[in-house]
């Protein structure tokens, strides 16, 4: 039994024995329990009729029949209606202390694993519903914050990505790509953190069954306070994060998937061990990809020739959800600007692969908070994409498309 559920026991005892309950509530959820239960204990059961009952109705049958009928009628539906809210509310309770439970299972199962290796699937899909593979990764985590990812399939196949001792190292094989933002790096499915956060959500409930990978599951729908809701899938053998759906945000929706997962004793060291001389390089994510960039701390506001409505209170959204980590691309102007014209051209949802290429995008100019970014395509006639820190303004904050211009 979880602790909450062991005060609400506690506090329900004393309620029945007719004392004030001393037990605190420490948090919002506990403390809407305990309401509940207070409102309930304040319920009378229904006023059943006294035994002189049918000499009454004896003698007003002639000039009261219709009446009496009517008040029984009431006086029954009033009685159903109290046991119905009874009943309603105890479901209730009982259905948060159950995802309470399952969430504190999970905290406990996880306390047990040292690491664990798995094959992670990584799909989008857009607001048509149409989905599409983006890659498919071999994923190697431990608990001392180390991993190692290689990209068996997708736009980055045979990158490698290794964590070790806090450096995070990339090894390409044509030796030149190795990308600011990838879901080597921003989008990996790490158990440990989906727990901290279901911990930490304002909400979370069963809303359905399931199966993942040949397992049973439950789906849980999780709200992170002040964050876009999203699902995850629970393996409700192993207790254990199988796969995340986030919220729809700017037409595109990222599934991760465990198609296949196991829990080992350590990541094999030949995984882990680094050879800068084979092609390993020292991946700084500080830094940007682009060579012509001219970087300036001093505050900075561009005129672009078109300027685009921004919603901020979608904008806080956002940057909440990639606080969480559901919206990580947001943090990476030049990925950010590659949505944004994507979408310009495919405004029905992007299929397949980006119509504009990452490395289509250039950043000739950034500020503290400001970017503009030069666009290398033909398939559009937007040539520059202006971006700003609107909601943060450091390394933690969104990036949003504030204007742009066409070519003449």
């Amino acid at each position: 039994m979880s602790n909450d559920a062991k005060k609400l026991s506690a506090y329900i005892d004393s309620l029945n024995n007719e004392k004030k309950p001393v037990i605190r509530a420490d948090s919002e959820e506990l403390n809407r329990m305990f309401v509940a239960v207070r409102q309930i204990k304040s319920l009378k059961p229904p006023v059943m009729p006294d035994g002189g009952f049918s000499d009454k109705i004896v003698q007003n049958l002639t000039e009261k029949k219709k009446k009496s009928i009517k008040n029984r009628r009431q006086a029954l539906i009033g009685g159903m209606a109290g046991i119905a809210a009874i009943l309603v509310l105890a479901l209730f309770i009982a259905n948060m202390i159950r995802n309470r439970d399952i969430v504190y299972a999970m905290e406990q199962a996880y306390g047990k694993v040292k690491a664990y290796h798995g094959i992670l699937e990584v799909i989008f899909n857009n607001e048509a519903g149409e989905t599409h593979t983006q890659s498919l990764l071999d994923v190697w985590v431990d608990k001392k914050g180390n991993y190692y990812i290689e990209v068996l399939e997708g736009s980055y196949q045979g990158l490698k990505t290794v964590r070790k001792e806090g450096k995070v190292w990339q090894y390409s094989i044509d030796k030149t790509v190795f990308p600011v933002f990838s879901e080597t790096y921003e989008f990996i499915f790490e158990l440990g953190n989906e727990i901290y956060k279901l911990k930490n959500a304002e909400s979370v409930r069963i809303i359905g069954d399931d199966s993942v990978a040949g397992r049973h599951a439950y789906i849980m729908e999780v709200t992170p306070k002040g964050g876009l809701p999203y699902k995850l899938w629970i393996d409700k053998e192993t207790k254990t994060p199988l796969k995340k759906q986030g919220a729809m945000t700017k037409a595109i929706q990222y599934i991760t998937v465990y198609t296949d997962i196991e829990f080992v004793d350590s990541i094999p060291e030949e995984l882990t061990t680094i050879v800068p001389d084979a092609g390993f390089k020292e991946a700084d994510f500080d830094t940007d990809k682009k060579e012509d960039t001219i970087d300036n701390d001093d505050p900075v506001r561009f005129t672009p020739e078109f300027k685009v409505d921004v919603d901020m209170e979608v904008e806080k959204a956002e940057q909440i959800s990639a606080d969480s980590g559901s919206s990580p691309w947001k943090l990476d102007p030049v990925y950010v600007a590659q949505v944004f014209v994507s979408l310009q051209i495919s405004p029905e949802g992007i299929v397949g692969d980006y119509p504009v290429d990452y490395d289509d995008l250039v950043i000739s100019e950034k500020y503290a908070n400001s970017v503009k970014i030069r666009v290398n395509n033909e398939k559009t006639n937007i040539k520059t994409v202006y971006l700003e820190r609107l909601i943060r303004q450091d390394d933690t904050g969104i990036w949003t498309v504030t204007g742009y211009d066409v070519s003449e």
